[in-house]
């Protein structure tokens, strides 16, 4: 195995071992209920599980239910897997940019991070988007770089990142789009195709067992009109919405940490090599 991937090999161990260690032993919330029911009967029109629907995370739901027989053991094992993935997703990412030593401690950051503990122990989607973040990320990072063979892999990840939480394409979509920019226009299609079957392939089995497109989008257009807010940060009265925006910046300031002071500093393109990393992460 090699010094190399000492490392990885025990940040890996020590992320599976302390998200078993700490694990739920119960459905966490209505959500987790919600994607336990849905390993039975896949319905977003009657909340199995709410909309967009979640379909490859049900899908791979039923296929751990088939080996452990328990519903919140399945999901609960699904989001220990993608912790780990996740940390090691991280480590390789953080390698590329800043060496060895900054990989280490990234990853030692995920795994004493109580929020990626958390996530990493009960039945919720959050730590699989988690993974495919930090997957799409280092896959979109090696196609910026104008390496072309990693454009259909970033593209199927980012396809199936959408199949497992759909929402994660708006926050993922512009670096996928960012890195194709640095393409010829045939690779960049090549890119755009393969994300394209990728997103068909579970789209429309998922619109199948929704009992149709109409069902569905019914559904996901009530639940949209449902849970958005009569008083958000643009229609609230100002000194709410300035409260608002705070709590949204000291959210974003808790997430990255010092990353985002990294990310002020002013950096010249030819004599710093962060700087296109740096923008990259800026998107």
């Amino acid at each position: 195995m090699g010094t190399r991937w000492l490392p990885k090999t025990l940040l890996v161990g020590a992320i599976v071992l302390s998200r078993v260690l700490f694990r739920s032993h119960y459905l966490y919330d209505i959500d987790s209920v919600n994607f336990a029911l849905a390993l039975d009967h896949f319905d977003p029109t009657i909340y199995q599980p709410h909309p967009p629907g979640y379909f490859l995370y049900v899908c791979l739901g039923r296929l751990a239910n088939s080996i452990f027989n328990d519903a919140n053991t399945a999901l609960v094992a699904i989001s220990i897997a993608a912790s780990a993935a996740t940390g090691f997703a991280v480590y390789i990412l953080t390698e590329k940019w800043f060496g060895r030593r900054a990989a280490l401690f990234a990853g030692l950051i995920f795994l004493f991070s109580p929020l990626s503990w958390f996530h990493g122990t009960v039945a919720l989607t959050y730590v699989v988007e988690a993974f495919f973040s930090a997957l799409v990320g280092y896959l979109c990072w090696r196609t910026y770089l104008r390496d072309s063979r990693w454009v259909i892999p970033a593209s199927i990840a980012l396809g199936l990142g959408a199949g497992f939480r759909p929402t994660s394409l708006l926050m993922l979509g512009p670096v996928w789009l960012l890195s194709l920019s640095r393409l010829p226009r045939k690779q960049a299609l090549v890119g755009c195709a393969a994300f394209g079957v990728t997103v068909l392939a579970w789209f429309l089995p998922m619109l199948s067992q929704s009992g149709g497109a109409l069902a569905y989008f019914s559904s996901l257009s009530a639940l949209w009109l449902m849970a958005s807010a009569k008083q958000g940060l643009l229609n609230s009265p100002v000194i709410l919405s300035i409260a608002r925006l705070c709590v949204i910046l000291g959210i974003l300031a808790l997430g990255t940490g010092t990353a985002a002071l990294a990310l002020l500093k002013r950096a010249d393109a030819h004599r710093d090599p962060g700087h296109e990393a740096r923008k990259f992460t800026w998107v």
